[in-house]
């Protein structure tokens, strides 16, 4: 039986573990001792369990930055401060860790002032139409148990073609509430702890 969750509780300052900006060095570093939110996305079929091993495992090539990314990059700041205005949601990149497991980690793009609030940022080049890709759904799941929270913001741009690249195909970012869903987070549970103890044996054999 995983522990109680406790809404409406701050979450404390030690939970905070190391900003992407000012050390992503140290960030990349810490992420890696524990399971993200991202990880825990793709490890959620059986094939993707397999791939998120392998790519903790053994070296892989960096990815290659592309138009795609870029847009996303560029729209994450704007979306951000639509959220800040609209929800009272704060942009964050800092890696925060689960009171009891620490190995369970995120990083959710923002969190309101009073801890109850969490955000997820995207871009796409298809209409969502206000339903959350399952991917994105256990990344956001993931994300409220890590931060305790029972709602997460889903904002979504989508981007179109121009003369000049990419561009936001609305004024704004599409939004939706994204309630808590315990089942599916202890399903993600199992799932990260069987795949943390595969990563460590994993190390402990190349020891």
């Amino acid at each position: 039986k995983w522990p109680n969750t406790i809404w409406g509780l701050m979450l404390n300052p030690n939970q905070f573990l190391v900003s992407k900006n000012l050390d992503e060095s140290l960030w990349q570093e810490i992420r890696s001792f524990g399971i993200s939110a991202t990880e825990i996305a793709n490890a959620r079929t059986p094939a993707g369990f397999r791939k998120v091993l392998e790519n903790r495992t053994q070296p892989q090539n960096p990815i290659t930055d592309n138009a795609y990314m870029a847009f996303g990059r560029e729209q994450e700041l704007p979306i951000a401060l639509q959220l800040k205005a609209d929800f009272g949601i704060m942009p964050n990149d800092w890696t925060i860790c689960h009171h009891a497991y620490r190995h369970h980690k995120a990083t959710p793009d923002g969190i309101s002032l009073d801890h109850s609030l969490i955000s997820e940022i995207k871009t796409t080049g298809k209409d969502f139409d206000y339903q959350v890709p399952l991917g994105y759904m256990a990344q956001i799941q993931w994300q409220m148990w890590v931060t305790e929270t029972e709602r997460c913001v889903f904002a979504y741009m989508l981007r179109e073609d121009s003369p000049n690249g990419f561009i936001p195909a609305w004024f704004e970012a599409k939004t939706m509430i994204v309630e808590r869903d315990d089942a599916a987070i202890g399903a993600l549970i199992k799932t990260a702890n069987k795949l943390w103890d595969e990563i460590q044996n994993k190390w402990i054999q190349k020891k």
